[in-house]
């Protein structure tokens, strides 16, 4: 039976053609979807024959089930934009002459895809922890010192022609700032190291294996509930999966334990920060919460519809926290190499 892969949603040229070039070097067949590229005429001049093409919308369900039957199926899946995977998705592509055997993510967060139903029908999750953490944890030390200093503001009262210095309180230096991370994986690490260059105070709740000497390893102290956390933070920035425990964990309730004048940063997943409580709570306390930066959504791409949108001091930015080259680079390169290695061992049983 071929081994096929289905890359769902590349990234654009040139990181494009690293990504299928490292495919073809491991000897991989692939079919790229060019639903998602302007310029789709390069792309076919440029592979010609060595590569197959489809053209489907992977947010339009019924006409994706559709376009995997008339192609027989394919072996994997490869993603990188949080392409929504459900069960009756799952289970149609299992069950074609090329039956759905992998879903390979090029990058870490797995919410999109129902991990219940892929076990069920035998398909395998492959993703890249870790691959994006620097730029994530970049994203985040950026919106911290831009937020705290009220260049916003600044930059638009003087783009209106207003030269004003006293219309906000005076800010915080940064070794005055005390920044709490909302989990401990490897982008909170990352954060936590660049922001004590910074010198910047870093307290964390999440995993308690994060203790004694890793933590101090990191410069950051932990605390034992969120609420503490909350009530000592200048900057408060999440770092924890979306689960049935995190789903809504930004509530009203946790706005109001903030610090008066504290920022909220946003770069986990989308559903964890209550979006409408958020927006009734800054609009009823303006000021509470200085500012937010939320890169994640519960609602994204076409589907994308925050009640955050238009809220002052609100920085919402398009999920790309990831999005540098080289991190779009080292999980493609590190998820393709799955792929090959997961296909080898297929072959093999």
């Amino acid at each position: 039976m071929a081994f096929t892969t289905l890359i769902l949603d590349a990234p654009g040229p040139p990181l494009l053609c690293e990504e299928v070039d490292r495919f073809l070097e491991l000897g991989l067949a692939v079919t790229l979807n060019l639903h998602y590229f302007t310029d789709k005429d390069s792309i076919r001049n440029h592979y010609g024959e060595r590569i197959q093409y489809a053209q489907i919308n992977c947010h339009d369900k019924p006409a994706f089930i559709a376009a995997l039957t008339q192609a027989g199926g394919y072996s994997v899946f490869k993603t990188r934009l949080n392409i929504p995977l459900d069960g009756e998705l799952i289970n149609a592509a299992a069950c074609l002459a090329t039956p759905l055997r992998a879903i390979a993510q090029a990058g870490v967060g797995l919410n999109h895809i129902d991990r219940q139903a892929a076990g069920h029908a035998g398909v395998t999750i492959l993703n890249t922890p870790g691959a994006n953490a620097p730029a994530v944890a970049e994203y985040v030390v950026a919106q911290a010192l831009f937020l705290s200093r009220d260049l916003g503001h600044y930059n638009a009262e003087t783009h209106k022609g207003h030269w004003s210095k006293g219309s906000l309180p005076p800010v915080q230096e940064f070794s005055e700032l005390t920044l709490g991370l909302v989990g401990t994986g490897d982008i909170a690490q990352q954060v936590a190291r660049k922001a004590r260059a910074l010198g910047i105070k870093v307290i964390a709740t999440g995993s308690e294996r994060f203790t004694g000497q890793v933590a101090q390893d990191l410069g950051l102290d932990r605390r034992p509930t969120l609420t503490q956390l909350l009530g000592e933070a200048d900057v408060v920035s999440i770092h924890t999966p979306l689960t049935p425990l995190t789903r809504g964990l930004f509530d009203t309730t946790a706005f109001s334990q903030m610090r008066q004048g504290s920022i909220l940063i946003n770069t986990a997943r989308g559903g964890i920060v209550d979006e409408d409580q958020l927006a009734a709570f800054m609009t009823r306390f303006p000021g509470h919460i200085k500012a937010v930066a939320i890169d994640t959504f519960a609602q994204e791409k076409d589907r994308f519809n925050s009640p955050l949108a238009g809220i002052p001091n609100a920085q919402l930015t398009p999920h790309i926290a990831g999005n540098s080259a080289t991190a779009i680079r080292t999980a493609s390169r590190q998820i393709v190499d799955k792929i090959y290695a997961f296909g080898i061992a297929a072959k093999s049983r």
